[in-house]
């Protein structure tokens, strides 16, 4: 070989990427079962300010293994019963889950998504500003009655 052809000559080395695992589905989002009947609109979130707010919770929520965000409680869900029996709202005819779900937008906030998990994905179903889908007195909620 030539001086000028070894000079052009470009040296591989061997990389030093790691070997890659299994890799794992976070869980993620979809608004396909969104009810126009009861709860809000998106664009009724928008204009009260927590539509942004649910992205960046679904963002943080969306980076997690859907056992994790069970685990650690990032989506709560029901698995005792279907449909609420003291819910303001009434069951949806387009679905029938076999557990409900709900994201609080912040944690312990009044506002709620709720939905149900099939597959590794989220369905989002009613925007619940007023935690109607499932009632509960907040300030009792987790304390033992004495």
């Amino acid at each position: 070989m030539s001086k000028k052809k070894q000079d052009n000559r470009y040296e591989r080395q061997s990389g030093t990427r790691l070997a890659v695992g299994p890799k794992t589905r976070t869980i993620s989002f979809s608004w396909e079962k969104l009810s126009n009947i009861e709860g809000q609109t998106i664009q009724e979130w928008e204009t009260k300010g927590l539509l942004s707010q649910l992205c960046l919770r679904m963002q943080q929520i969306g980076q997690n293994e859907t056992s994790t965000v069970l685990a650690n409680q990032m989506i709560k869900q029901y698995t005792q019963i279907g449909f609420p029996p003291n819910s303001k709202f009434t069951p949806p005819k387009h679905v029938n889950p076999a557990y409900w779900a709900v994201i609080h937008i912040t944690p312990n906030s009044k506002e709620v998504v709720a939905g149900f998990i099939e597959f590794d994905i989220f369905y989002i179903v009613f925007l619940d500003c007023e935690h109607h889908f499932w009632p509960t007195n907040i300030q009792t909620r987790g304390k033992v009655k004495r």
